[in-house]
């Protein structure tokens, strides 16, 4: 009778660690961007939700957008960022920024986010 080897080679492990050891530094590099986004995306519907938008001037919806990011630490984006526009008569403010984030030597991922709020 003969036996069949089974188990993973030690060339697979170094592999498979390599992989995750990957996957593990690309989380940790892009994950505070992320993070930021959804704040950014946080300030922005409570902006809408809170505040009366209708009535506000440019500079105070700027404004006010400051006071909120401050507060949630946002550095990526600022109120001057904001396009503020009127469309059907509501006031819409978005926001559209990309951040780069270096890698390895000259390697690095740039992100585009968006965000509109009514």
């Amino acid at each position: 009778m003969q036996n069949k080897q089974r188990g993973m080679t030690t060339f697979s492990v170094v592999f498979l660690i390599g992989g995750i050891a990957v996957a593990a530094f690309l989380v940790l590099k892009l994950l505070p961007p992320y993070l930021e986004y959804f704040s950014v995306k946080k300030v922005m519907a409570a902006m809408a939700k809170q505040e009366d938008l209708q009535n506000m001037a440019p500079p105070e919806i700027r404004s006010a957008f400051d006071r909120r990011a401050s507060i949630d630490n946002i550095t990526a984006v600022e109120g001057k960022d904001l396009e503020i526009s009127k469309e059907s008569g509501d006031t819409v403010v978005s926001v559209e920024y990309s951040v780069k984030i270096p890698l390895v030597a000259n390697i690095s991922a740039v992100i585009d986010f968006a965000d509109t709020a009514k």
